[in-house]
């Protein structure tokens, strides 16, 4: 049985998933009416107490903000569980480690995929097919061998990534690209009120990942904030410098 700790886009969309694949899931949110809207799209059996999730459920997918995946990892290492397979899927990975510490059979990871709308209602079984979901060593064969089925049964191609490079590489493929979205959004919108008309398949993009939750992505640019600042200043001096370079005869 899988457990979904925390049913929002990404959770629901697991459940999703596993459900058609014939697994039973059970899912637990801190807001009960997105527990209820994941119930009714189908992404999960039932939705249960966060202790019945443990109890029960031989996987248990932690599917949270990065700082509420923190705190419910340093709870359930205090606590203890009898699963196999302990999973989280938040995209900053090393604040996640050091909360991990003291956790049995847990696997940090990161599923490459998402889209602009949050929640149970944006959740899609397919979410997940043909994308890479990253997963961090664990020295544990049987352990890694667990996690790396899993995320096959997700349609997704599962890869080894040690945390400090993966906090780094996707503050330049993720977190950096989100912020220069919401930023250039306002800018567009700055300089003329009618820019949406000026918009090509570049243009268009920028605006549909300025459309996701300032609330998530501040919360995660925050966890990965030293990486992010050092891109950001990085990719500002190639910017001028490729400016400048332009300009020369």
């Amino acid at each position: 049985m899988i457990g979904i700790l925390g049913t929002g886009l990404i959770g629901t969309s697991i459940g999703l998933r596993a459900r058609a694949n014939g697994e039973r899931v059970l899912g637990h949110d801190a807001v009960a009416a997105h527990a209820r809207q994941a119930r009714e799209r189908g992404g999960i059996d039932d939705a249960v107490s966060r202790e019945t999730l443990y109890e029960r459920c031989d996987v248990v997918v932690i599917s949270t903000p990065p700082g509420a995946t923190c705190e419910e990892l340093r709870r359930i290492a205090a606590a203890g569980h009898a699963c196999s397979l302990i999973a989280d899927v938040a995209s900053v990975k090393e604040p996640v480690l050091r909360a991990a510490a003291g956790v049995r059979a847990f696997v940090a990871t990161h599923p490459f995929a998402g889209r602009e709308r949050s929640g149970p209602g944006g959740a899609d079984a397919a979410l997940f097919e043909g994308c890479w979901w990253a997963y961090v060593p664990t020295g544990d064969r049987a352990l890694e061998a667990r996690v790396h089925a899993f995320a096959t049964s997700m349609g997704a191609k599962p890869f080894a990534c040690e945390a400090a490079l993966h906090d780094r590489i996707v503050a330049v493929t993720s977190h950096l690209p989100q912020l220069l979205a919401w930023e250039l959004a306002e800018r567009m919108g700055e300089i003329d009120a009618g820019f949406e008309q000026y918009c090509g398949p570049a243009g268009r993009e920028v605006l549909r990942l300025a459309r996701s939750s300032r609330e998530l992505w501040d919360e995660i640019v925050q966890a990965n904030a030293n990486n992010v600042r050092h891109e950001a200043r990085e990719l500002a001096r190639r910017l001028l410098r490729s400016v400048d370079e332009a300009k020369m005869p």
